[in-house]
This record gives C-alpha cells, structure tokens and sequence, in this order.
C-alpha cells in the first residue's frame, strides 16, 4: 500500500470491511503528512495526550488516533505508560517520540541498519 510515496506494510481495511471502507482506504493520502506533524509535536512538545497532539500539530483529534496506533506499530511513537487528562476531562493515554537515532547505525557504504532488533 503506498501513501505519499512511502510504502505502508499494513492493510487500512480488513478483508471482511464492505467495499465503502475499502475505497476510502484507497483515498487516505494524507497519512504521512500527519506521521510527520505528529511526531515534530512530540518531539518538539514532549509526551502527550491525543488532544493535545491534535491542537499542537492541528490536526483532529479523530485523526490524531487513528494514526497513533500506527505510529506505533512502525516504531515512531510509544506509551508512557501514564495518562493525562484530555479536552473532555476523561484520562487518556500519554504518548511519546521514539527517538529513532538510537536504533539506527549509519553504515560507511551508505546503509542503515537497526541495532536494537
């Protein structure tokens, strides 16, 4: 699946979804934008709640959660473990950047590599 130029390596729709979800799957072009505006808040604010994510890199905060779960599974951001209070007063999970340079080592031939596998 590709978004944006990148490549995603996990489906937007199960098999059994109707054919509706399938072809709004097919439309999302805007995931690695908001990856992008996501992390540079976390990264830049420090962990978070959704809500807060969502005003900091003004973004939904619908659309804060469903990326954050993805994030997650390509290693981008992680729990805190903690939570904070979000915009409606209910306690909401905190999340935080991964800081990618510490998994990664710079190969002189010009690849990376991960060092924490």
């Amino acid at each position: 699946m590709v978004d944006g130029g990148y490549i995603f390596p996990f489906p937007r729709a199960r098999n059994s979804d109707p054919a509706t979800s399938h072809a709004a799957a097919a439309a999302v072009t805007t995931a690695a934008a908001h990856y992008g505006l996501i992390h540079a808040a976390l990264i830049l604010f420090g962990p978070s709640g959704k809500d807060r994510i969502a005003s900091l890199a003004g973004l939904d905060p619908s659309q804060v959660a469903r990326r954050l779960p993805e994030m997650r599974r390509l290693g981008l951001v992680g729990l805190t473990g903690e939570t904070v209070q979000s915009r409606s007063g209910r306690a909401e999970r905190e999340w935080q950047a991964i800081d990618l340079s510490e998994n990664l080592s710079i190969d002189l031939d010009g690849g990376l590599s991960a060092i924490n596998e």
